[in-house]
């Protein structure tokens, strides 16, 4: 009765435990995993530890540089014009934007120059410990090529040697490596599969380099100013002109360096850029004071030719009082005509198209504000467009914008002339007008001094475009020595000493998350493809059929398959306890005789002889009077499982040679004590097991049986392969359908609910079987406890396995899907993996 008692609370403990893990995978389930694969976890964590201290120790240190400059951005308030608005064409090229300049600084123009000044192309480096460190400046030795294209690749090893001697080898030139060793002094130069190259020492040379190696190497240069731009960092900071420029390298002075380097050169290119219009205003004056000169020389000797001829001397007393009227006028024609002239120079000019991507003369002399702006914003627009097209081409977006903004411009600017000279013409007119009136007055006057005034009215014209034109080189001249850059440097590159590179924490911290992530993806993939039973949770959520139990893995030695034993509080044992109360709770129904529990499943090896003798035995223990029939007549495995020597069985009963079923029946004994359990075994194999199975006396054999024992136990064949089963299964009140754990596709789970739905098989019950609890997380028994896992796998969907056609012939072995080994075909059945010793035995 104590027995009972303790049988039922370990019954509703492990329900209530089970029913409580069939919500979800717990905590404790995740870390029952990693408990069951640690090794696995602290192999791949170190592992992968390893792997990221080989990073840090070998990953070159890197150093990060930053400066600060200031653009003088006009838009933000910049600097005023320092002449007056007619001269601003001279002092000014129009906005600057610190927006616009952040891409010059990233500009590979500009690196490019960079790196030509500075040698960036090439690298000396020498082993520190497991890295490889840059030299930069500091090298012991200087590489001189002098064959060397641009965007050649090359390098050597060299080795330090006494008596300023070096060794050359471990040559490799665009990629492949060159055989040979050379042996030179300091300062020759040599000639090698390299090409023509010098090696200098330098100041940093000392003994300390002797026997050490210095890898040299040379890069492309377009690759190498491409990967600076790039690593490049220009940052505008917010609300300001002010641009902070970062950089790391392996070098801390040579991320200085660039940096300097690189302000530097944007300032020579913005000065240049600056002297553009300079330069182009220069040759404008420069060209028309040359062609002036020429003229005024010519109109002096008119004058003084014409004089010699006439004899002419001062006539102009005789005239002064009609001419003091007009001189006024004279001079307001003078200055018009003057304005007139530059007018249609200017027109001449824009309407070449030759010049049409040439800047328009700045200082053309034109009075009117608005055409002077005019021109100033056009030829700041041409310069912006020109710089684009020298960084992208034509048919960049912008440039094709630009391009139609100047038109539009130009096309304004000629329109703006052409008026501007039709007034000045009217102008011209009216003056010349009002002094021919005047003139007429002094017709009196002598035709010859009429000739002079004309001659000299052309000097004083001349004359005066000279002198203009003169006072505007000065101008110009004076511009181009005052030009300075449009970048002030604020703070020059400056950094912190510690690298930032490689970061040691993030790198183990990233390897140690790959460690554990490593196995964690691995065990996660596997269980996607694991397509097999593993726990009653699985079985529950797919079918709606009663639940027996569940029956855990024995991996323990155990003779003749009998692992139940008197006294055992084996988890295994406890487990086949629980089983027997359930099976005996699920069928209440009163009886006259004994019952007829039937086990069979869909799958050979599913474990239904080992459960068969074992319920038994549970029953038996119990007080219960129990036999069991192999009525597996194809294989007939349970005589050898169970050690009985007689072949004498069930196929000698029901095929009639035999009317005493006594000398057939087998009692078990547990040591020298007779157990209340019974086997008749399936005797020698017939021919037609299907008609004896069907025939009368099996139901007449069941029948007496009833009387005499409480359970009488069906051991049968798989259903649905054969028909054994189903021909059985009428005479079943319970059938107990085994699913093994790790074995049963879970895509025949629809084929056990349309079984049971079918009512093919009398109170059909599910027990899982085989569970290896130390991998699905909960156990049985007293100390026994397992984890959670997820069990082997690789059993292929089908259950044909040495049934069917070639149901006991070894024959048909290996011809399914499904294949077993050799070890797993002897166990078959059997829930242990092996044979031992044990206490129950069977008797004749």
């Amino acid at each position: 009765m104590e027995n009972r008692n303790l049988e039922n609370q370990n019954q509703e403990y492990y329900e209530n435990r089970n029913a409580s893990q069939e919500d979800g995978v717990s905590f404790a389930d995740v870390w029952a995993v990693v408990r069951r694969n640690l090794w696995w976890f602290v192999l791949s964590v170190f592992v992968c530890l390893v792997v990221g201290y080989l990073i840090v120790r070998t990953t070159p240190k890197r150093y990060s540089r930053s400066a600060t400059v200031m653009i003088k951005d006009e838009k933000s308030g910049g600097s005023a014009n320092s002449e007056s608005s007619a001269f601003q064409d001279i002092f000014t090229l129009g906005n600057v934007s610190a927006e616009n300049e952040l891409g010059f600084f990233k500009s590979k123009r500009l690196m490019g120059i960079v790196s030509e000044r500075l040698g960036l192309d090439k690298s000396y480096r020498y082993q520190n410990k497991l890295r490889r460190t840059e030299l930069y400046t500091s090298s012991p030795v200087n590489v001189t090529l002098f064959d060397a294209e641009p965007n050649e690749t090359m390098g050597f090893t060299a080795v330090i040697l006494d008596s300023g001697k070096v060794r050359i080898k471990d040559m490799h030139l665009g990629g492949k490596s060159v055989k040979g060793e050379i042996i030179a002094r300091e300062g020759d130069t040599l000639s090698t599969p390299l090409g023509r190259l010098m090696l200098g020492a330098t100041l940093f040379m000392n003994e300390g380099w002797l026997g050490k190696e210095v890898f040299f190497s040379k890069g492309s240069e377009k690759v190498v100013s491409e990967a600076y731009s790039a690593r490049l960092d220009a940052s505008l900071a917010k609300s300001s002109s002010l641009i902070t420029l970062s950089l790391e390298d392996e070098n801390a002075k040579r991320a200085e360096d660039v940096i300097n380097k690189l302000i530097y050169v944007y300032q020579e290119d913005a000065i240049e850029d600056k002297n553009k219009v300079v330069l182009n205003t220069a040759k404008f004056v420069d060209e028309h004071l040359a062609a002036i000169e020429s003229e005024l020389g010519g109109v002096d000797a008119q004058i003084e030719t014409y004089k010699k001829e006439n004899k002419l001397t001062d006539i102009t007393s005789e005239t002064s009082l009609y001419m003091q009227s007009s001189n006024d006028l004279n001079n307001q024609g003078l200055s018009a005509e003057n304005q007139l002239n530059m007018a249609e120079y200017i027109q001449n000019y824009l309407a070449d198209n030759s010049k049409t991507n040439e800047l328009i003369p700045a200082a053309s002399g034109i009075i009117d504000q608005g055409i002077q702006s005019q021109i100033n914003d056009y030829n700041t627009m041409l310069l912006r467009r020109n710089n684009l097209v020298s960084n992208s081409s034509v048919n960049n977006p912008l440039v094709q914008d630009l391009n139609n903004s100047l038109a539009s411009m130009r096309a304004s600017i000629i329109k703006a002339v052409d008026n501007q000279v039709e007034v000045l013409k009217i102008q011209v007119k009216n003056l010349r007008k009002k002094e021919n009136e005047n003139m007429s007055r002094i017709s009196s006057v002598p035709t010859q001094q009429k000739n002079v005034i004309s001659i000299e009215r052309q000097q004083k014209i001349k004359e005066e475009l000279y002198l203009y034109l003169l006072q505007k080189k000065q101008e110009n001249e004076l511009q181009y020595a005052i030009n300075e850059s449009n970048c002030r440097i604020v703070d020059p590159a400056m950094g912190s000493q510690s690298p930032v590179a490689p970061k040691k924490m993030q790198i183990m911290l990233v390897a140690l998350l790959i460690g554990l992530a490593v196995p964690s993806l691995w065990l996660y993939f596997a269980s996607l493809l694991d397509t097999t039973v593993k726990t009653k949770k699985e079985i529950k959520a797919a079918l709606n059929v009663p639940f027996l139990g569940e029956i855990p893995e024995e991996k323990r030695k155990f003779d003749r398959d009998i692992v139940v034993r008197e006294g055992s509080r084996d988890g295994i044992c406890e487990a086949f306890k629980i089983v027997r109360d359930n099976l005996e709770f699920m069928d209440n129904n009163a009886k006259s005789g004994g019952k007829v529990v039937q086990i069979t499943s869909f799958n050979p090896d599913a474990g239904k002889s080992f459960v068969s003798v074992n319920l038994a035995m549970s029953m038996a223990l119990a007080g219960s009077k129990v036999i069991m029939l192999d009525l597996d007549l194809r294989k007939g495995t349970l005589r050898k499982k169970l050690g009985i020597q007689h072949r004498r069985g069930l196929s000698e009963y029901l095929s009639g040679k035999t009317d005493d079923l006594t000398p057939l029946v087998h009692q078990v004994r547990d040591g020298k004590e007779d157990l209340s359990l019974y086997i008749v075994t399936s005797g020698v194999l017939p021919p037609n097991p299907a008609e004896l199975l069907k025939g009368d006396r099996l139901t007449e054999l069941i029948s007496k049986l009833r009387n005499d024992y409480d359970y009488i136990i069906i051991d049968n064949p798989p259903y649905g392969t054969v028909v054994d089963a189903a021909l059985c299964a009428k005479l079943a009140d319970q059938t107990v359908f085994i699913v093994r754990s790790g074995m049963f596709d879970k895509r025949q789970l629809p084929d056990v609910q349309e079984l049971y739905d079918s009512g093919k098989l009398n109170n059909m019950s599910v027990l899982l079987n085989a569970i290896d609890f130390r991998k699905v997380g909960y156990g049985y028994g007293y100390g026994y406890y397992g984890h959670y896992g997820y069990g082997h796998y690789g059993y292929g969907y089908g259950y044909g396995y040495g049934y069917g056609y070639g149901y006991g012939n070894d024959e048909g072995k290996g011809s399914r899907r499904h294949r077993r080994s050799k070890k797993d075909s002897e166990v078959e059945d059997s829930v242990g993996d092996e044979s031992g010793s044990g206490n129950a035995t069977v008797s004749s």
